[in-house]
């Protein structure tokens, strides 16, 4: 491996990859929003929270297929990665990854998740009424486990070993994608009541009337300007209660368990 990677260039790297996203995005017309703790780090700290060390950006299900379907091949270092084009990869999101990196997440003592520095991009799909939220998303978990035991990852934090078999007997991983795919967009974003990017760590915390995601404005990030969307107080209320008052000290921490480096002979331009 090269050279490794410190907080404040992994940042650097993030913005470079945020900047090439961000006027894809506009070119095309394209909608996407800073989420999580990206968008919250902008409206408090104009810019990252001092102790995070990733990005967020959500999308509407129709953007966000229109966008790895086109971004994918625009630029030689970043590729999209997700359950479709990595056979390792498990989560319902997907990544934009700069190829000239390495990175390792240790999520469990089991289980290092390896890819290169990356922005996390979030579907946000339609969703049904708050009452039967809960069994949707039961529906959902249990739609996509034939996709986590047909692929090819670390077999650590599979349970059930007797069902990775059989499902990779009988199921192509490639179709249980598929059908992963489909359960999480079944309701189609357009025309939904609610909708959220339940992907994502809050999970049914994302919860929320669609029109919240129909409007985007511009915002102020580490000097830069990017998008978000124009209904962002309640979606912060939502997550981080009062959210511009900072957690006690305690809970100041990075999220991630990760180190990145450089891979030998990279070009290290940003």
């Amino acid at each position: 491996m090269g050279k490794e990677i410190d907080i404040k260039e992994l940042r650097e790297i993030q913005l470079g990859i945020l900047d090439k996203i961000h006027a894809f995005c506009m070119e095309r017309g394209i909608r996407y929003s800073l989420g999580g703790g990206t968008l919250l780090g902008a409206v408090r700290h104009k810019g990252y929270i001092p102790w995070d060390d990733d990005v967020d950006i959500m999308l509407p299900r129709p953007d966000y297929n229109r966008f790895l379907k086109e971004f994918d091949g625009q630029y030689p270092h970043l590729r999209i990665q997700n359950a479709f084009t990595d056979p390792e990869y498990i989560l319902p999101f997907s990544k934009v990854i700069d190829d000239r990196t390495i990175l390792e997440e240790k999520v469990s003592e089991k289980e290092i998740r390896k890819s290169g520095v990356f922005i996390d991009v979030f579907p946000v799909d339609g969703l049904p009424s708050e009452k039967e939220l809960d069994r949707f998303c039961k529906k959902i978990a249990y739609i996509r486990k034939p996709m986590i035991y047909t692929s090819q990852a670390d077999d650590s934090f599979v349970r059930f070993p007797f069902l990775k078999f059989i499902c990779r007997l009988l199921i192509n991983h490639d179709k249980a994608v598929v059908w992963s795919e489909r359960a999480m967009s079944s309701i189609d974003f357009r025309t939904a009541t609610y909708a959220g990017a339940i992907s994502g760590r809050y999970g049914e915390k994302e919860h929320m009337p669609s029109d919240v995601f129909h409007e985007y404005s511009d915002i102020a990030f580490e000097g830069r300007t990017y998008r978000c969307i124009s209904a962002y107080d309640g979606y912060l209320k939502k997550h981080y209660g009062d959210y511009m008052q900072l957690p006690p000290e305690y809970m100041r921490v990075r999220a991630h368990n990760f180190s990145a480096w450089w891979k030998t002979g990279a070009k290290r331009t940003i």
